[in-house]
């Protein structure tokens, strides 16, 4: 380690042990195993976390080795005659020291006596904090009382925001370890004999683990070496240990695990004759395995293990809960911030204490995109020992955890990816889109709205129940894995009568039990208006996602009822199937008689949708576009919308979107590529010649890109895209360098060799090859009939492959927009020079297609991406 490179830092600063292995970082001081018990039994704010290199930031370990231990100078300055504890010291001597050395300062040499007051000891702060080689002053400013975001009136401007100012890491680490707490108000010291701690009475400070509440004995069944049979042993927890014997009256203890060292307790399992069953693993990594006797004592026991891993303010949630234990957290692939805290994991959602915001906060795991363990970055270490989990959302957020060793790491993953599989019949554990609409019912409306808006008796005829339930089973166990496409599988109807039916199998009807009455009561008003109003109540009194499921399925039955034309499916045919579908749901609430009052609720919402949801001028807007759209798809002129009279302001980025480096742009209708890069160069906002930079399209969460034609209009590209694809592609701008990789390739005619193709059905070996103008996809080498055929001016090919296609990291990706526009193949191949040598005979042919088609690229292959990558996408970027 780092800090051991300050020669204070060799011993213990409150017992004097030799080399010792934690810290109380917002103190600034190395400490030993045992005190750093002894700082977490403190009602005190104590940060007291594990020396290590990986999880450190680079200013935490300038902090311990520019200062460290020599802080110890400033703790004790005035120790005289009060002995400091020895290594051999108890747990009780050490604690005490600890409180009146730290909590109460009794020993520290205030800064403040220097200066005539508060206020200057403030300024005081300000004017070191923009010097790096003034750390330590900083921090005895700081441990003085001396508030660092009280802003100085000669500046304007807080000595937090003078060291963000001038980057100086170090000191804003110290703030920030310190935010929450408190050195401007001196606690009254007890009472105490001077001389001896050993002889000093105990302080009166009455911690949480020296309750009764907190002390547990009993019997579980604990397995031994192997984990093959369940013995009894008698448990005992208690004085901040847990311990267990052979029976209640042996005088031998088998094993004794300190409070400090349990790093996680969590449900587990039942085992043949053993069903209650927890989980207690330790810092080393090793799990052991418990079994009570019945659910409730299981209970009891996981809550009071749990209070010592977890603060205060999180004791209200250890009912019932899954999993607790500490993590290490940062947010964002780039970040260094990484902060220690303790989760817990109950049901769908994953909770934490922020100390930033004062509060706990929940993360909510229905609308979890993926969870996969990944390394971050290529400068971070990763060792045997450590496994980070990345969190996807699908505003693109990613959440980064990383546990003290694999086991543990290993143990949180799996139970958060079981959140995402089997999620039931109630609407309130199914997986949620971000606008909190069930995936299940969001693929199923995408795919009618694909299909058979303009089928006849869509919703109204029946599927095949076989193939309704198959569709059904795989939606019900992973629904964001689903990708609803229409060939020989399954029907329309198949599709519809699935959604028919997820909806009547609902543990409680979408309009829910508990309004039942009063939506019927209303539907008989004959006073129009305030029917409406009382809709519009009843609505805002339904749980969100019942109430955002029932206004996107409303909007969506009317897009239905819009083509009634064709479909012969106007208000009333769908109110009556889906009347008792919404409000009666398996368990008939309505009864004998009730169908026509819920038939009459369905086509009044559908009526008057706009007034009763609330519906905004911007919302109508979209809406109107997405039907146009789905007008032209629908009669399979799958051209983009219409494209606006007015130039629009879009938002590029200077690199990858990552970086976070924008610049906001005004582009016409009919701004080409290579026009863009010129205004750009003209108005100064790139400072590169237009041969060395190009424009890319990025999906897909940035897992692939292409760059565009010289003469492709980018607007008509971007309005191209839905409103499930904006959040998920952006347009970036940056140079293209490897032109020089892929230039041999670019006079190829012909390319052909066995790859691994992904299709529609699945990952499979194929024979793939580019010959004339034509691209085709064979089962073998014996050139029989092609699974795949279409010609290259009709496929758009973009960089790299999908980060959940696990086959091969090298390949790339098209679209075939005159067979299926929406639908992802891949082709993947053993080495990135395979890449190279298919994309340039791709491009080579390109180039001789006709000026109307739409090119893919300018004369290179786009660059590979190497952003942070999402395994799963939406919308356009789906794999069918």
């Amino acid at each position: 380690m780092p800090s051991k490179k300050n020669i204070d830092n060799k011993f213990c600063a409150d017992c004097g042990t030799p080399e010792p292995d934690w810290s109380t970082v917002n103190f600034g001081v190395i400490i030993c195993k045992t005190c750093s018990g002894a700082h977490r039994k403190l009602q005190f704010n104590v940060k007291s976390v594990k020396m290590d290199i990986n999880v450190w930031t680079p200013a935490l370990q300038e902090i311990m080795i520019t200062v460290g231990n020599k802080i110890n100078a400033f703790w004790e300055a005035r120790l005289e005659n009060f002995k400091k504890p020895k290594p051999d010291a108890s747990v009780d001597v050490r604690k005490e020291f600890i409180e009146r050395k730290y909590k109460y300062r009794m020993f520290c040499k205030s800064s403040l006596s220097a200066f005539s007051g508060q206020e200057e000891l403030d300024n005081e702060l300000c004017r070191v904090a923009s010097r790096a080689d003034c750390l330590y002053q900083v921090m005895t400013l700081l441990f003085s009382g001396a508030r660092f975001r009280e802003t100085n009136p000669e500046v304007g401007m807080s000595a937090l925001e003078i060291a963000r100012h001038a980057n100086i890491p170090s000191i804003m680490e110290i703030f920030h370890l310190n935010k929450d707490s408190d050195f401007t108000t001196q606690r009254p010291p007890p009472r105490y004999i001077p001389g001896n701690t050993a002889e000093a009475p105990s302080i009166p400070v009455h911690t949480r683990r020296d309750t009764d509440e907190d002390r547990k004995s009993g019997y579980l069944f604990k397995t031994g070496v192997g984990r093959k049979e369940f013995q009894r042993r008698y448990c005992r927890l208690e004085n901040g240990t847990f311990s267990y014997s052979v029976d209640e009256k042996s005088p031998y203890v088998k094993n004794t695990i300190e409070g400090i060292d349990i790093q996680i307790i969590g449900e587990s399992q039942p085992r043949p004759g053993n069903e209650h069953c927890f989980e207690m693993g330790v810092v080393s990594g090793r799990s052991y395995l418990f079994s009570a006797e019945s659910a409730e004592e299981k209970q009891e026991w996981m809550y009071i293990i749990a209070k010592f891993l977890t603060p205060q303010v999180m004791w209200s949630y250890l009912s019932n809960f899954d999993l607790v234990g500490h993590l290490h957290k940062k947010e964002g692939s780039t970040s260094t911030d990484w902060r220690r805290l303790t989760f817990l994991l109950k049901g769908k959602k994953l909770s934490f204490f922020s100390a930033e915001k004062d509060c706990m906060e929940d993360l909510d795991l229905r609308k979890l995109t993926n969870s996969y363990v990944d390394n971050i970055g290529p400068d971070e270490r990763q060792t045997v020992t450590e496994q980070t989990i990345c969190l996807c959302f699908p505003d693109k957020s990613r959440l980064y955890l990383r546990s003290e060793n694999k086991e543990h790491s290993d143990r949180w993953h799996t139970a958060i990816q079981n959140t995402l599989f089997d999620c039931g019949t109630s609407l309130e554990n199914q997986p949620l889109t971000k606008e909190n609409v069930p995936v299940i019912v969001n693929e199923c409306i995408r795919f009618v709205e694909k299909n058979a808006l303009k089928t006849e008796g869509v919703y109204r005829l029946a599927g095949v129940k076989s193939k309704v339930n198959q569709i059904l089973q795989n939606l019900y166990h992973n629904a964001r894995e689903v990708r609803l496409t229409l060939d020989e599988d399954y029907i329309v109807h198949d599709v519809t009568s699935a959604l028919k039916q997820y909806f009547r199998e609902l543990d409680d009807p979408l309009l829910t039990s508990d309004l039942y009455n009063q939506w019927v009561k209303n539907s008989a008003s004959q006073d129009n208006a305030s029917k409406i109003r009382k809709y519009a109540e009843l609505v805002k009194e339904l749980p969100e996602v019942n109430r955002n499921t029932l206004k996107e399925l409303i909007i969506h039955l009317n897009d239905v009822s819009d083509n009634k034309q064709e479909n012969k499916m106007e208000t009333k045919n769908l109110a009556a199937v889906f009347g008792p579908t919404l409000m009666s749901g398996k368990n008939s609430v309505g009864g004998f008689g009730a169908a026509n009052y819920e038939i009459s609720v369905i086509g009044d919402l559908m009526l008057n949708y706009a007034a009763i949801f609330e519906v905004t001028q911007e919302e109508q807007n979209k809406l109107d576009a997405k039907r146009i759209f789905l007008a032209r798809l629908s009669e399979n002129q799958l051209l983009p919308p219409p494209p606006v009279k007015n130039d629009m302001h879009v938002t590029l980025y200077i690199g990858p979107k990552s970086e976070n480096e924008n610049i906001d742009v005004q582009i016409s209708e009919s701004m080409t590529t290579s026009e863009l890069i010129q205004t750009l160069i003209d108005t100064n906002k790139i400072n590169m010649p237009p041969s060395q930079v190009s424009v890319f399209e990025v999906i897909c969460n940035g897992e692939l890109e292409r760059v565009f034609n010289p003469h492709e209009k980018i607007l008509a590209e971007i309005l191209s895209w839905d409103d499930g694809m904006r959040s998920d592609n952006y347009i970036c701008i940056k140079s293209n360098y490897l032109e020089k990789k892929i230039e041999k390739y670019l006079t190829l005619v012909n390319a052909s060799s066995q790859v691994t193709f992904c299709g529609k059905k699945k990952i499979k070996k194929a024979y793939f090859e580019v010959t004339g103008m034509d691209v085709k996809c064979y089962k073998d080498k014996k050139l029989d009939k092609p699974v795949y055929s279409s010609k290259v001016s009709d496929i758009v090919f973009y960089f790299g492959v999908e980060k959940k296609i696990k086959s091969s990291k090298f390949g790339f990706t098209f679209i075939d927009r005159k067979e299926d526009p929406v639908m992802l193949r891949a082709v993947l191949v053993d080495t990135e020079e395979d890449v190279y040598y298919w994309l340039g005979c791709l491009l080579n042919t390109k180039r001789q297609c006709t000026e109307g088609s739409n090119n893919n690229v300018r004369t290179v292959a786009p660059i590979p991406p190497t952003r942070t990558r999402s395994s799963l996408s939406r919308s356009r970027n789906q794999w069918s």
